[in-house]
């Protein structure tokens, strides 16, 4: 998929199963989460969930967020499609502060109704996991330097995500969430975008060895605080 002025370019149709979803952008710094819908396709339905995930912190009732992409202008992440129709589009907000999609950065794709091929049946080999709950990351603190594949799974009730940012040398995990500007102090790396409830993705990720911090920067959509200032953060060491 190629994400750039204004558009997304993706197939019309994949079949089900364990695909993954390859990311190019064009260094305008989108943020691209693919949506599972309910009910039927049409202009109608499709029209009536942009308008309402351009005005809300949470993702719409009809919809389930299965993840993306969430760092840099290329990105993998690996998900599980059922038969359906899924919309793919940019979440991050403009200088009108709505949202890339409601502009039409978005596409429909449709999951084909068949079974899945032998290469898309099973999940891939995870080297480690990550659990996201209500507010914080479940999983191991020490991760291998060097090529990974992380299982992300949201067993919380809100939407999540998995930031993960590198410190730089020197820099604590404390300098970096004081920080007027976090990104003196760490950058980041690699990550999966907005999930939903009971989801799960599979993130393909190459890390050099250093200090490292995950994080959730989605909002509570009741007191619209971020989920980093909730206590959704932990801290990680890539040796």
């Amino acid at each position: 998929m190629v994400v750039g002025g204004g558009t997304i370019e993706a197939p019309d149709s994949v079949g089900p199963g364990w695909r993954r979803l390859r990311v190019q952008e064009d260094g305008a710094g989108h943020i691209v989460v693919l949506f599972r819908l309910a009910g039927d396709r049409s202009d109608a339905n499709i029209r009536a969930f942009l308008a309402t995930l351009d005005t809300a912190s949470a993702t719409p009732q009809n919809a389930v967020a299965m993840g993306g992409p969430e760092v840099g202008d290329s990105g993998d992440v690996i998900v599980r499609l059922e038969p359906g129709f899924y919309v793919l589009g940019c979440v991050r907000r403009g200088k009108d502060n709505h949202r890339h999609a409601s502009a039409g950065e978005m596409k429909v794709i449709i999951v084909r109704n068949t079974e899945p091929d032998a290469a898309h049946s099973t999940a891939p080999p995870a080297t480690a996991e990550m659990r996201l709950v209500d507010f914080a990351y479940v999983g191991p603190d020490k991760w291998s330097a060097g090529s990974q594949t992380l299982r992300v799974e949201n067993t919380g009730t809100q939407d999540h995500q998995l930031r993960l940012v590198r410190l730089r040398d020197g820099s604590s995990v404390k300098e970096w969430l004081e920080a007027d500007d976090p990104r003196l102090h760490g950058e980041a790396v690699a990550g999966v975008a907005r999930i939903g409830s009971g989801q799960v993705a599979y993130l393909p990720m190459t890390l050099a060895p250093g200090s490292y911090v995950a994080t959730c920067l989605i909002q509570d959509p009741r007191t619209k605080a971020a989920h980093i200032e909730m206590g959704m953060f932990r801290a990680i060491q890539v040796e």
